[in-house]
């Protein structure tokens, strides 16, 4: 899986790379063992170079993180932390305002190109040639690009690899979404019905990759073609009814288009107008073709899920249960991630007092603040009677403990009642995480559970991270 993963990324980064080394003639030659495939280093270094640039920065911002992600590569004898710092908060306020432009600091003068939620940009040292400056704008826009996409095809990536004799829903979603992008050199997004629910399942590079696994509002015009309610329409608002709160809509056409196999309701696509007109001819042809033949495969990825979530989904929280989150476990592939073990302190004297339907009230209630507190791409699941476990990815050890005892708090800070009776409900949480505590996932839930058991004895209503 990681070499399908890794031609994905190549191909993300390759309009960069391939650029950068037809140019760099005259430069330093790499280190040994880099592969080119590898973002953001070498490809910020590179660029870097290639430009004589001081420094070169990434911000990408995801509103279920504790904060942006940002990389940088500087050379630091050039410019002191307070020089550094500066330009990390302009590019910042250029990623929140989706500003392009270019800007004389103090350091030198930064070049920077935003959007969707990701900014790039390169501090150009004083004695730049104003000549060169068109070759580095179209540099910061390729580098943009393949920022954005890359999350897009690591997941396209690993759907692809996880589904080898049965499609899974997200990678037949992403490549219909990618595949009509290209037709249209548009936005799109595919959406799927999920039982009762309506489900985006695809984006394209220049969507909103907060939108991937999102439910639809009912009311939205594309949970409403989704359902058979309506027909084929151009939307002049926002189709999909605010599904991502802060998220900036586009203004102008969007074509809604129904998904159906065998006239059954399956799902539905929008495609934003660049010219405000419908695609006729050859354009709108291959656009009903590939969602034909991505009908039935919708339908049957649908289907498999259904049954999938019937073996591996705690029917009472509706989280993954022991098998289906060991199962999700066992597919990690970030080589850094924390795992969280939490179970619910003196639960056998609720369930003893209360009786066992208050301690399933309990249970669904613990689980719905788990959810909310956790980020898009984190993997929760009942793995016991009153026992939790979350994976983070890509979250070192500081960071699970702040998320845990985020759960914990918020917990014990709203007050949960049984038929009137108020009962406080509080929980011990053990966190480990690679490399902090293991140089392999694998080990994870051995240290999260004694870590837990640590947080028993000490008293409980606390986290404890493993290796103490």
């Amino acid at each position: 899986m990681m070499e399908a993963v890794a031609l994905l990324v190549l191909a993300t980064g390759s309009g960069v790379l391939g650029w950068l080394l037809g140019r760099k003639q005259g430069t330093s030659p790499l280190r040994s063992g880099v592969a080119p495939h590898l973002l953001p280093d070498p490809a910020l270094e590179w660029l870097r170079r290639a430009h004589r640039a001081i420094g070169v920065w990434v911000s990408e911002l995801d509103p279920q993180e504790e904060g942006p992600r940002a990389e940088r590569i500087v050379e630091p004898e050039r410019l002191s932390v307070a020089q550094i710092v500066a330009v990390d908060r302009r590019l910042e306020r250029a990623r929140d305002q989706e500003q392009s432009g270019a800007e004389r600091m103090e350091g030198g003068m930064l070049v920077f190109h935003a959007q969707g939620g990701s900014a790039v940009g390169l501090l150009l040292p004083d004695k730049f040639e104003p000549g060169g400056l068109a070759g580095v704008e179209d540099d910061l826009r390729r580098l943009l690009d393949g920022v954005r996409r890359r999350p897009h095809l690591v997941a396209l990536a690993q759907a692809q690899s996880q589904g080898a004799s049965l499609e899974s829903v997200g990678s037949v979603g992403l490549r219909l979404a990618y595949q009509l992008e290209r037709t249209l050199d548009s936005q799109v997004i595919v959406a799927a019905l999920d039982g009762a629910n309506v489900r985006v399942i695809g984006v394209s590079g220049r969507a909103d990759r907060r939108l991937l696994d999102s439910q639809l509002p009912e009311t939205s015009e594309l949970a409403q073609v989704a359902r058979g309610a309506q027909e084929v329409q151009i939307s002049k608002g926002d189709p999909l009814g605010g599904a991502v709160a802060d998220r900036r809509s586009r203004s102008g056409s969007v074509l809604l288009l129904p998904i159906r196999h065998d006239l059954k309701p399956v799902g539905s696509v929008a495609i934003w107008l660049s010219t405000g007109k419908e695609p006729s001819g050859p354009a709108r042809a291959e656009i009903m073709e590939a969602i034909h033949n991505a009908a039935a495969r919708i339908d049957r990825a649908l289907e498999a899920d259904l049954h999938k979530r019937a073996a591996t989904i705690d029917p009472l929280t509706g989280l993954p249960n022991r098998r289906g989150f060991d199962e999700a476990f066992r597919l990690i592939t970030a080589g850094q991630g924390a795992l969280l073990y939490a179970d619910l302190d003196r639960f056998k004297s609720l369930n003893d007092t209360l009786g066992h339907p208050a301690g399933d009230a309990a249970l669904v209630h613990f689980a719905r603040i788990i959810r909310e507190q956790i980020r898009t791409g984190d993997v929760a699941g009942r793995i016991g009677g009153e026992e939790f476990a979350v994976w983070l990815p890509d979250t070192d050890l500081e960071l699970g403990s702040r998320i845990a005892e985020r759960i914990r708090l918020k917990l014990g800070s709203h007050p949960w009642d049984w038929q009137g009776r108020v009962w406080p409900l509080s929980a011990s949480f053990g966190v480990a995480a690679c490399p902090e505590t293991s140089s392999s996932p694998q080990n994870l839930p051995a240290q999260a559970d004694s870590a837990l058991y640590q947080a028993k004895r000490s008293g409980r209503n606390r986290v404890e991270r493993a290796g103490r």
